[in-house]
């Protein structure tokens, strides 16, 4: 027997153990989707779920229906908001809103000494935004960074921003999953790019996430930061989106996310060193507490 033979026997066989391993589904999707007698019935619970501009058929949204079924099922009784499933228009309206808001981005002077930045989340284009004004912003003494309405992002890309601030191999966070071997200590792999005298980051109510692991990561490993604001959201967990056929996505949250020492600020929050109204000039007030300290 040649090779091609025995990878055609090798492929038929794999073949036929993924129809065996699907065959529940497969049965319950033809018997519903071909077959349900109830027609209406059916109709129902295909235009609860799924838009009628994005319907197909009952076999071709059959698989979309059932993960926004099971998605919503779950977020009810977890009480997750961060679990469910995309329509193509709300996936691409999500990476687009994403995208347009790093553009808001910002870094200027306030004086001599202190530089501001504003980042308005953590993604892959905010990260490259304080990549690339890393010299500018490594000139000056203090950094006010605002986090304000910051609601988080890619845990990966806030990684890379706190590990231009943290010793190397200094804990950023610890990401729990469902499987001991995915379990993890996130360490810093550089040595710190910024030594800032003073650090003051501004936070509210709005600043979640990511944001939050990257406040719980400077303020535990630097000595000279100060927070400004309210408490945060409290926002402990971390989920992966994964784009479906057709345009779709379903998210799900996947993770535990906890700070340096473990702390769990889920549905808590991080209360701020300085608490100070909504409406105040947090400018002013974290320069306050920087002029004392400039030279």
């Amino acid at each position: 027997m040649n090779k091609y033979k025995i990878g055609f026997f090798v492929l038929l066989g794999l073949l036929g153990f993924t129809m065996y391993a699907n065959y529940d589904y497969r049965v319950f999707k033809a018997l519903i989707a071909q077959n349900y007698m109830p027609k209406d019935a059916l109709e129902e619970l295909y235009s609860r779920h799924i838009a009628a501009e994005n319907r197909r058929g009952f076999s071709r949204d059959f698989d979309r229906m059932v993960i926004a079924v099971v998605t919503s099922e779950l977020s009810e009784i977890s009480q997750d908001q961060y679990t469910y499933l995309y329509a193509p228009q709300e996936f691409q309206a999500s990476v687009a809103a994403d995208r347009a808001a790093a553009r808001t981005a910002k870094f200027y002077a306030l004086d001599e000494n202190t530089a501001y930045l504003y980042i308005p989340n953590i993604s892959r284009l905010t990260r490259m935004f304080v990549h690339t004004n890393r010299e500018e912003l490594a000139q000056f003494s203090n950094l006010v960074l605002d986090l304000r309405g910051n609601y988080g992002g890619w845990l990966s890309e806030f990684h890379r921003i706190a590990d231009l601030f943290v010793p190397n191999g200094a804990v950023i966070s610890h990401e729990i999953t469902r499987h001991s071997m995915l379990t993890r200590a996130v360490t810093s792999t550089n040595d710190a790019f910024f030594d800032f005298d003073q650090i003051i980051i501004l936070q509210n109510r709005n600043t979640a996430s990511a944001a939050e692991g990257l406040i719980m990561a400077l303020s535990e490993h630097l000595p000279n930061v100060t927070t400004i604001g309210q408490t945060s959201f409290g926002k402990g967990t971390g989920q992966v989106t994964l784009p479906l056929t057709g345009g779709s996505a379903v998210r799900a949250t996947i993770l535990q996310v906890l700070g340096p020492v473990r702390q769990d600020i889920h549905n808590v929050g991080l209360a701020p060193d300085i608490e100070i109204d909504i409406a105040a000039d947090f400018i002013a007030e974290a320069l306050a507490q920087i002029q004392p300290f400039s030279p």
